[in-house]
């Protein structure tokens, strides 16, 4: 189903949606956007093409939440966790694909994170394609796109004065009953939009053999030459969709057992109680990062665990730019094994 919104009539709808869902959209922050309740004050900056500095997963992974409360008698409870219905509004599809691609982590037979999926179940998630592709983005390349779907219930294409909504499931197409049909033509619009977003995006490195590549040399040079620069400052990973990190402490003062974010390019992160450390330098903590997500991604669920939303690019504080990193790699040698 293909709806139309006039983007007159967009902060009327966002306001009525506040009567039962939180709200939570690309709002201003000092120099940068981050995802952040609707009120009756603040304003989208849907206009701006670029992702949020923080990604959303922010609102499904926190960044530090309590999962035990005890006191100093040795009781215990595990936290609860209340979490009203909601809407994530301006999503962009390499963020959603990232969720989907947690899901696998948090949400598996085995292993089930109960606070991941109860925010999951809670939220609904509307798409903002990407008609003008950020310039270090790099979708395409890791098998995504600025207009892909997986992961929403709603994708809006910008078409100037409206948008076309594409309806993806039943909890999306509550929330715009009112809207009209949108013309063959008007489709025809988006759909052209979407192809031209989609072939203004170049290949940033070439995926094929990469993952064979990164494994046959562990021991290279190379690791030595693209980490020579990096800080371990974690914010490659940090603004990462896909890195999910965490370390988990029992804060006395708070009486509370709390998860934080973490990062493998931190120099205790794989500190072991012996005192050994298997990543003692920034060498193996690149190597570790690049092939987390280039090959062991592979190796767990057969995708690259990388959807090429670039803010590792944008915010390296010393301009590391892991697509001139994987177009090196890709100059590495390589050795074709054959089945006899």
């Amino acid at each position: 189903m293909n709806l139309i919104l006039p983007k007159i009539d967009l902060p009327d709808l966002l306001q009525s949606w506040r009567k039962k869902f939180t709200v939570f959209l690309p709002q201003k922050l000092e120099r940068f956007s981050h995802f952040m309740p609707l009120d009756d004050a603040n304003a989208e900056i849907l206009e701006q093409p670029h992702n949020t500095r923080i990604p959303p997963k922010a609102l499904f992974l926190p960044m530090t939440e309590a999962l035990v409360k005890f006191t100093r008698f040795g009781t215990y409870d595990d936290a609860e966790l209340e979490v009203s219905p909601r809407i994530v509004f301006g999503m962009r599809p390499c963020d959603a694909q990232a969720v989907q691609l947690l899901d696998t982590v948090f949400e598996q037979e085995q292993y089930t994170d109960p606070f991941w999926v109860k925010r999951q179940e809670k939220t609904i998630r509307i798409g903002l394609g990407c008609h003008v592709p950020c310039a270090n983005g790099f979708c395409t390349t890791v098998g995504y796109g600025p207009f892909s779907k997986d992961g929403l219930d709603i994708l809006l294409t910008d078409l100037g004065d409206s948008f076309l909504v594409e309806v993806l499931s039943e909890s999306g197409k509550t929330l715009f009953e009112n809207l009209h049909e949108a013309s063959e033509e008007l489709k025809n619009q988006a759909k052209e939009i979407q192809h031209k977003a989609h072939d203004a995006m170049p290949i940033a490195f070439e995926t094929e053999n990469l993952k064979e590549k990164i494994e046959q040399n562990f021991k290279s040079d190379y690791w030595d030459e693209v980490s020579r620069s990096c800080l371990g400052c974690g914010v490659c990973t940090f603004l990462c969709p896909t890195c999910f990190c965490f370390d988990i402490v029992d804060e006395v003062q708070r009486q509370e057992r709390v998860r934080n974010w973490d990062s493998c390019m931190f120099r205790i992160y794989s500190l072991e109680a012996s005192g050994h450390n298997p990543r003692p330098s920034r060498i193996e903590r690149t190597r570790q990062r690049l092939s987390h997500k280039y090959a062991y991604w592979l190796d767990q669920i057969g995708l690259i665990g990388c959807t090429g939303c670039g803010r590792c690019v944008s915010y390296c504080p010393v301009g590391l730019d892991i697509r001139a990193m994987l177009r090196q790699a890709q100059s590495l040698p390589f050795e074709v094994s054959h089945a006899e």
